[in-house]
């Protein structure tokens, strides 16, 4: 700042100076033009007692005009007029002979008085060169006025060096208070090691300020999120799924906790955490991995280890039975071993899953079943269910039947019974699942398929995933669900989708899985 000021000081000092002699030598050149041109001294001039003529008139000029001398000299070159009267009927102490052959001058000269910047201009009558006129101003008195310009400016000179002064100190504080004091040459470090590290890692990173903005977003959460383009400066309820907006935006002290949230079809883990800076929070940032495939092995290998159990109690079951069938039949007691049979063969009538034909879903209701067993609940499979041959399930069509059987079998609890029906046609999937549980109030309809909603007790990680994830496969393949009470007495969902709706994956309906 005191440099750009010095340097502005200095080009105008410069302009200031030139244009003080510019206006003195207009000055000098005019009163010497004048003074030619007055007919009093184109007349007398030359003629013996000019001086007595000339000299007041030179006089006067000299004091109207401010000039340092008036001299006025005949062709001889000798003085008719001059400020000194006693210098008059001296020789001049310039050159005036390319003045006397009808030149003009304009410079600077030395003096008796000392450098004086001057004009000279001949003097005509009647279209003859008769004597030249002379005059000067001091070059000192033109530094003189400067120095007056100088002294009149100086002060605001100063007083706009003080204040940038202390305007540029000011600001370099606030620059490196929000810099948290690091100096300008490491911010390009710290920004390198910044990307370097966010866009390293295999976790997505989502950071916004205390305005909801979005200040950072790697590429993991890019692809994560689903997001295109660039969306640092956008607000985060714009461009984010509603749930993950809501996590970085909540002010519930539980917003802190590592929570589940979908984004799309993508089952995410979020931790959120405050950005601080010596003390103060500058925004939230969210850190995102993906558990869809985790949790879709972790189903899977639910459901197996379920029927693994299933099947291990059922072989106990099957032996103490086989032990009753046999003392019957060694008592010769036939007809009540087949009356015995009857009655264990309809308490074991549950989920048929055969009737399903596809392998897939017939493998995914049989390990549901095992589950159910295990709870104490009756998984049956609608006999009415009807499926087109060679028609295969996607993943589309587990993702919705194994979250709603999981939901109806927790919600009809120990000795219930839950109830599917498949409905596979050529040109729509119609999929109904009903439970023999508490039912869902008309108020809560609207709101069980968000996420983290759930119509059951508790609060775990993982609540409130299975609708929502459900709600998002059908507005997907542009599908309805629709919530009612069902014949069993408890809830009843019913889910359709054409086959050839929008978002079908290319083949699915021939079986291939993705």
């Amino acid at each position: 700042m005191l440099g750009l000021i010095g340097a502005v000081s200095i080009v105008v000092l410069v302009f200031e100076d030139h244009r003080t002699q510019q206006v003195a030598f207009d000055r000098v050149h005019t009163v010497a033009v004048q003074m030619a041109a007055h007919e009093s001294v184109r007349s007398e001039l030359g003629k013996p007692g000019a001086s007595a003529v000339i000299a007041p008139i030179a006089h006067l000029a000299t004091a109207v005009s401010g000039v340092q001398y008036v001299t006025v000299a005949d062709m001889a070159g000798i003085r008719v007029a001059h400020p000194d009267p006693e210098r008059i009927g001296e020789p001049v102490s310039s050159d005036h002979e390319p003045v006397r052959e009808g030149e003009s001058f304009r410079g600077t000269e030395v003096g008796p008085q000392g450098v004086t910047l001057r004009a000279k201009e001949p003097v005509r009558f009647n279209g003859e060169i008769v004597g030249t006129v002379s005059v000067g101003i001091l070059q000192s008195e033109i530094r003189g006025e400067l120095l007056e310009i100088v002294g009149t400016v100086a002060p605001w000179i100063m007083g706009a060096a003080a204040l940038g002064t202390i305007a540029s100190a000011l600001a370099a504080r606030m620059v490196r208070r929000r810099i948290y004091g690091v100096e300008p040459e490491a911010v390009a470090g710290l920004l390198q090691s910044q990307q370097a590290l966010l866009f390293s890692v295999h976790d997505g990173v989502v950071g916004v300020d205390s305005e909801g903005r979005l200040t950072l977003v790697n590429d993991e959460a890019r692809r994560l999120l689903g997001l295109s383009g660039d969306v640092v400066g956008s607000r985060a309820s714009d461009v984010l799924d509603p749930t993950v907006s809501a996590q970085l935006g909540s002010e519930d002290p539980g917003a802190e906790e590592t929570k589940y949230v979908l984004s799309g079809e993508r089952i995410l883990v979020a931790t959120r955490r405050e950005a601080l800076a010596n003390g103060k929070s500058l925004g939230r940032t969210l850190t995102l991995q993906d558990r869809t495939e985790l949790e879709e092995t972790l189903r899977e290998l639910k459901g197996q280890r379920s029927l693994a159990d299933a099947l291990g109690s059922q072989a106990h079951e099957f032996a103490n039975r086989l032990h009753v069938l046999s003392g019957y039949l060694s008592f010769g007691e036939p007809g009540e071993a087949a009356a015995y049979l009857q009655r264990i063969s309809g308490s074991a009538l549950g989920a048929d899953a055969g009737i399903l034909k596809d392998p897939a879903l017939s493998g995914l209701v049989g390990a549901n079943a095992a589950g159910a067993r295990e709870a104490g609940v009756r998984l049956l499979v609608d006999p009415e269910s009807q499926i087109e041959p060679g028609w295969r399930a996607d993943e589309d069509v587990l993702t919705v039947v194994g979250n709603l059987l999981s939901n109806a079998i927790e919600a009809a609890g120990d000795g219930g019974t839950v109830r599917l029906q498949v409905k596979a046609g050529s040109e729509r999937l119609g999929i109904c699942v009903e439970d023999s549980g508490p039912g869902i109030a008309p108020s809560e309809v609207e709101g069980i398929f968000r996420r983290g909603v759930s119509s059951k007790a508790g609060t775990g990680a993982g609540r409130g995933i299975g609708l929502a994830l459900v709600d998002r496969v059908i507005r997907r393949r542009a599908g309805s669900v629709s919530v009612g009470t069902g014949e069993l007495g408890g809830a009843m969902m019913t889910v359709e989708w054409n086959r050839t709706a929008p978002g079908t994956l290319p083949g699915s309906e021939m079986g291939e899985r993705e």
